[in-house]
């Protein structure tokens, strides 16, 4: 599907085009219910980021290829303004048109894995790691899977799958997965399903999405309405 090669061409395309138009740039798959709000808020008002003068690229991070940077998993991932700028030309610049096999180096080849070899490139040409974007009890702001599915996540009976390879001991689970200003939820490919979701957090009080909802859903959508303000 060559999205490696779709991701660098956009992002020369948006350093090109676009990089006055916003202080963060996220790269978000279609499938991810996407909340603008709070990515404002983390960056800004939680984080206190400086986007112009600061490199930053963070999402819901993954540890489990050996001997590679950590990586921003890709159902929702951004980064400042001043690494928008230094990636594009990084894009621009590294070796393109190779045909062989994986060799650990920025540039463009088929079959490239989009999220590491952006992670790869990031740290080899510009220093910057990806960073987890989670709140102080480690809950994620990113879910990569309906949440109401994280919220069952149990590292211990589990194990330790790609999710949890080599994440600190003390990361978010179960009911502690997730933030409550989050800024993606990733897997709802239907459009019912993604109508639903604007109702669960953005709609009236008490409406039949969230009647709908088991009890660890309803509890964890309803801190959400309440920490944006949907809710007093």
């Amino acid at each position: 599907r060559h999205i490696w090669e779709k991701m660098w061409r956009s992002w020369i395309y948006v350093g090109d085009h676009h990089l006055d138009e916003a202080e963060w740039f996220c790269k978000v798959d279609y499938d991810t219910f996407f909340f603008p709000e709070n990515l404002q808020y983390y960056a800004r008002d939680y984080k206190g980021w400086d986007p112009y003068n600061e490199h930053h690229y963070f999402g819901t991070v993954l540890y489990h290829s050996p001997g590679r940077p950590p990586m921003a998993a890709g159902a929702a991932a951004c980064w400042s303004h001043k690494t928008m700028a230094a990636i594009a030309d990084v894009y621009r610049k590294m070796p393109k048109g190779y045909q062989g096999k994986d060799r650990f180096r920025c540039e463009d080849r088929p079959q490239a894995s989009e999220e590491i070899t952006t992670s790869m490139c990031l740290k080899k040409e510009l220093n910057v790691l990806a960073e987890p974007m989670v709140d102080d009890e480690m809950r994620e702001y990113v879910m990569l899977d309906p949440y109401h599915n994280m919220l069952t996540w149990n590292r211990t009976e589990q194990g330790e799958w790609w999710f949890w390879k080599n994440k600190p001991a003390h990361a978010g689970q179960m009911e502690n997965c997730c933030a409550i200003r989050p800024m993606g939820i990733h897997k709802y490919k239907q459009k019912e399903k993604i109508i639903a979701l604007e109702e669960q957090f953005y709609g009236k009080t008490d409406n039949k999405e969230l009647k709908k909802l088991n009890k660890s859903a309803r509890m964890y959508a309803d801190k959400v309405r309440r920490a944006m303000g949907i809710d007093k």
